[in-house]
């Protein structure tokens, strides 16, 4: 993840993490009192907050340091790309990663990091946007990502986290997609685009508000 569009934008991120409503994500993670829990590219610790009182020890890890400065105090921050994560294996019993592994260059080597960082019986909490099927929409769509993010690197197909999940030996708990409606001048604004790039990228949107489908996903190691 390229850190510094979220290093200038930290505290919009932070402000507007705040908004949204965590419960359904929480529920998903299962939280357990004495769960120790790694929220990668866990960007200004919204779910930490939220998980705040339901587990045992908190890990976030993010690229951006003006990110994590806004993560509360009771969890841990973590400067460490989400390939390469210093920790040993099997240290957690859940591991969240949450609209963050489009920002990633290697989307793959962060889930083989997951899976290795997730202990026996542990789970993996995976959030993020799912690529329209038909290809010349996706393809169309990525450029609009990177005109507002340079940084950005790609968005999932559907089924690829999942693909290598299960080649790491986890089981699918549960999944689920909803398509999910978003304000376009305020998509632009969150990203601090300047005005003439926020005009083009407006114009190549080209409605007030889009579409997109959000996948979401729990996995489980098997209990040795």
């Amino acid at each position: 993840m390229s850190a510094s569009r979220f290093d200038r934008t930290a505290d919009r991120y932070a402000a507007a993490a705040r908004t949204r409503d965590w419960s359904g994500m929480v529920a998903w993670c299962e939280p357990q009192s004495g769960d120790r829990v790694l929220d990668v590219a866990g960007g200004t610790g919204a779910l930490a907050e939220a998980l705040e009182g339901r587990v045992a020890e908190m890990t976030v890890a993010d690229v951006s340091e003006p990110m994590l400065a806004n993560v509360p105090a009771w969890a841990q921050r973590v400067v460490a790309r989400a390939e390469q994560l210093p920790f040993e294996d099997g240290s957690f019993d859940l591991v969240t990663c949450v609209r963050a592994l489009h920002h990633i260059e290697s989307p793959t080597r962060a889930l083989d990091e997951m899976a290795r960082l997730a202990a026996p019986g542990g789970r993996v909490v995976i959030e993020d946007f799912v690529a329209d099927p038909d290809r010349a929409t996706a393809r169309r769509w990525e450029r609009v990502e990177r005109l507002r993010d340079a940084g950005h690197q790609r968005i999932l197909e559907s089924g690829e986290a999942r693909s290598r999940l299960l080649a790491a030996g986890f089981s699918v708990d549960a999944e689920e997609s909803w398509v999910e409606t978003i304000d376009t001048a305020n998509w632009i604004e969150l990203a601090g685009c300047d005005h003439p790039l926020a005009a083009g990228i407006r114009e190549a949107v080209g409605a007030p508000e889009f579409q997109i489908t959000v996948g979401r996903a729990r996995f489980r190691r098997p209990a040795e």
